[in-house]
Parts: structure tokens; C-alpha cells; sequence
């Protein structure tokens, strides 16, 4: 059924929302009967528990008004995502409003997910995809090539225009 397809999808979209009441009520909204534990592990998994430890109430902090950032309130949609390992996680720019080191994070767990389950991931920043195992570039809509990284720098010239654009050299990448 529609419901069953559903529960097997994690999806984390761009402009991450966050609903009225608290963190552990969005973190929990597809799956109210979470567990303490099962929280605690998704809030870690995206880094964000020193953050929520940190406010006066923890996990019943209400989200009225702007109390989180953009990458925190973009962590907490992916902890939703990925409270209960779904089958396929979707995301779409994951990485878009954090900074370079959150975005090692997510990059961390979304790798650690990888390992159990499909992840389909919609990323203009490459940094975000080049470990991925299959990357499809897009060029006005259509699929312009497709390969490993290690493979489309060696076979696609605007894959090679975007990572010279963003500096990404491939001694970088090793470090990481």
C-alpha cells in the first residue's frame, strides 16, 4: 500500500521544516512512539545533542519563533529522517544551510546509513556527493554523465569545471 512505501522512505527536503510544538516532538513526528533511546541516537548520529542538552528544557524546547539555525533545524530533519533506519533515505541539498564541519558530520552519518540502507542524494555542493558510488550529472534537465568521481574527473568536462570552481582537489579529499 501507499502507507507501506511511505514508512520505508526517509526523505530530508531543502528548505527543512520544522513543525509547532518541540524538538523531540519533530524529531519524533513519523514515528511518535520512538524511544528515549532511539532520540538520543538520531540527535547524535547528526551532532546535535550538545545543542539540545544545552537549552533550558532539552528536548521539550519549544521551536516557536527562531530559536534554531538553519543547520540545526536542516540536523533535525535529517535525525526525523533516520530515527528508524529507513530503507531509502532522499535527500535534497542535506548539507545546504551548515558549515563545513556540521556538514562532515552529516556527511558521517549519512555515509554510516549508506551501509544499510539505499540513499539518493540531490546536491549541488560536490563535496556533499564525491564519496558516493554512483554520481549523475545534470545539464539542463537531462543526464549528462555518470560514474564514480575518481571517473567523471578523468571523463567530463564540466564535472572537471565544477570541482576546479570549488577548488576540490583530489589531495584534499585523501585527507579527509
Amino acid at each position: 500500500s501507499p502507507q507501506q512505501v511511505r514508512s520505508r522512505i526517509g526523505y530530508v527536503e531543502q528548505e527543512t521544516p520544522v513543525i509547532p510544538g518541540t524538538i523531540g516532538d519533530n524529531v519524533r513526528f513519523a514515528h511518535p512512539d520512538a524511544t528515549e533511546e532511539e532520540v538520543a541516537r538520531a540527535l547524535a548520529a547528526v551532532r546535535l545533542t550538545e545543542a539540545v542538552d544545552a537549552l533550558p528544557e532539552g528536548l521539550d524546547t519549544s521551536l516557536e519563533g527562531d530559536r534554531l539555525s538553519g543547520g540545526q533545524r536542516q540536523r533535525i530533519a535529517v535525525a526525523r529522517a533516520i530515527l528508524r533506519t529507513p530503507e531509502v533515505l532522499l535527500l535534497d541539498e542535506p548539507t545546504a544551510q551548515v558549515d563545513g564541519i556540521t556538514e562532515r558530520a552529516l556527511q558521517d552519518c549519512i555515509a554510516d546509513l549508506s551501509a544499510r540502507a539505499a540513499v539518493v542524494t540531490i546536491a549541488h555542493r560536490l563535496s556533499t556527493i564525491l564519496d558516493a558510488d554512483h554520481i549523475v550529472v545534470m545539464e539542463a534537465g537531462r543526464i549528462r554523465a555518470a560514474g564514480t568521481h575518481t571517473e567523471l574527473l578523468a571523463t567530463d568536462d564540466l564535472y572537471r569545471e565544477l570541482v576546479a570552481a570549488l577548488r576540490i582537489r583530489e589531495e584534499v579529499v585523501a585527507l579527509a
